[in-house]
């Protein structure tokens, strides 16, 4: 308990150093390839999502998806990359392949979806080399470019209001 609560801490205070940065700068480019951050602890719906993603996109984008777990169990088959809060060290380096090349994928479109603060997800959220970061409104705002206003069970109001906000602004 000790342990977690100095790992959280340090990452915490490692996060607030990197935000303080600011956020990088937006771009006209439009959107083709979507990095999409999910929370299983609080969706399990992946497929659902993804099949929102598909009817707004008509197949015109790319998207990886990175799950973050409580953690693994054992024999359990897992269909998406995922990590825990075990593949994170104090400092913030994550010690997995997936989420490195994750983090270092230019995504035109990262999409933050938990909608619960949680360091281990900030952080790969504010490593992120995405462009353009879109989340929640009950986060930290400091993250994203963009956030809506609705819960992670709504994943379809979510997609409905994120296309609608991504014409507006042309980047679909």
């Amino acid at each position: 308990m000790f342990y977690k609560t100095i790992k959280d801490f340090l990452l915490k205070k490692y996060i607030k150093k990197r935000l303080s940065k600011g956020l990088a700068e937006v771009n006209n480019d439009s959107v083709k390839t979507i990095g999409l951050l999910i929370d299983s602890t609080h969706f399990s719906q992946f497929d659902k999502l993804i099949n929102e993603f598909k009817k707004y996109s008509n197949g015109q984008f790319k998207v990886n998806i990175l799950v973050y777990r409580k953690r693994a169990k054992k024999n359990e088959i897992i269909e998406y990359p995922f990590y825990t809060k075990g593949n994170i060290g104090f400092s913030g380096k994550i010690n997995k392949k997936e989420v490195e090349n994750f983090i270092a994928f230019p995504f035109d479109l990262l999409i933050n979806y938990y909608d619960s603060n949680n360091t281990n997800l900030e952080l790969v959220s504010v490593l992120s080399k995405a462009k353009f970061k879109v989340g929640f409104e009950s986060v930290n705002q400091s993250i994203n470019h963009f956030f809506v206003k609705t819960y992670v069970e709504k994943y379809a109001d979510f997609t409905k209001v994120l296309f609608d906000y991504l014409k507006i602004l042309k980047k679909v």
